[in-house]
């Protein structure tokens, strides 16, 4: 395991690195050495600004990041709400997680707009055989229990494409939305 995240540290940083390197070392060999430094200071820049959001890509998680998720699921949070986590990573299955407080009058909303069943359809399961894991149409499901009123939905995207898995729970007991997606 800690060989591949050396041969993917090493490929990240060694690769561009070198690029780098070289086109200082040319210009600098050429009698350009101030040019080697600006070309590699402005090569350096937009690596860096890459690899610092791909870290900080949690932090950076807002509110209006959360209503663009909710809203291609036709969910619309109209009072104010508070994140209260935000997770996401992940190399070969990706997951994506959340967790806000709402409003009761945007719960009551997200409940009132969906026909609830009282048992979860087992075909939108992730690891279920009951689906083709890669074509097929979108499955949706609305369903409730004891602790929360779930909406969940699979999305084959093609052939040898990871499907997608998004789960939308409201608390029962308290005013929270989690919202979870999976590509596995």
């Amino acid at each position: 395991m800690y060989t591949l995240y050396a041969l993917i540290f090493l490929i990240w940083f060694g690769i561009p690195g070198l690029f780098i390197y070289l086109m200082y070392w040319i210009l600098k060999k050429s009698g350009r050495k101030k040019l080697g430094t600006i070309v590699s200071i402005v090569l350096i820049l937009p690596f860096l600004m890459l690899t610092l959001y791909l870290l900080f890509d949690d932090l950076l998680f807002s509110k209006s990041d959360a209503r663009q998720l909710l809203s291609e699921h036709h969910i619309t949070l109209n009072d104010d709400f508070k994140i209260i986590s935000n997770q996401s990573g992940g190399l070969r299955d990706y997951t994506h997680q959340f967790e806000l407080s709402i409003s009761e009058k945007d719960k009551q909303s997200f409940i009132d707009q969906r026909t609830w069943s009282d048992k979860m359809d087992e075909r939108i399961e992730v690891h279920s055989s009951a689906v083709d894991r890669y074509e097929g149409d979108t499955l949706r499901a609305n369903y409730h229990d004891n602790d929360s009123y779930t909406y969940s939905m699979y999305r084959p995207n093609g052939k040898g494409i990871t499907p997608t898995f998004i789960k939308i729970c409201i608390s029962n007991h308290k005013n929270t939305l989690t919202y979870e997606e999976i590509l596995d």
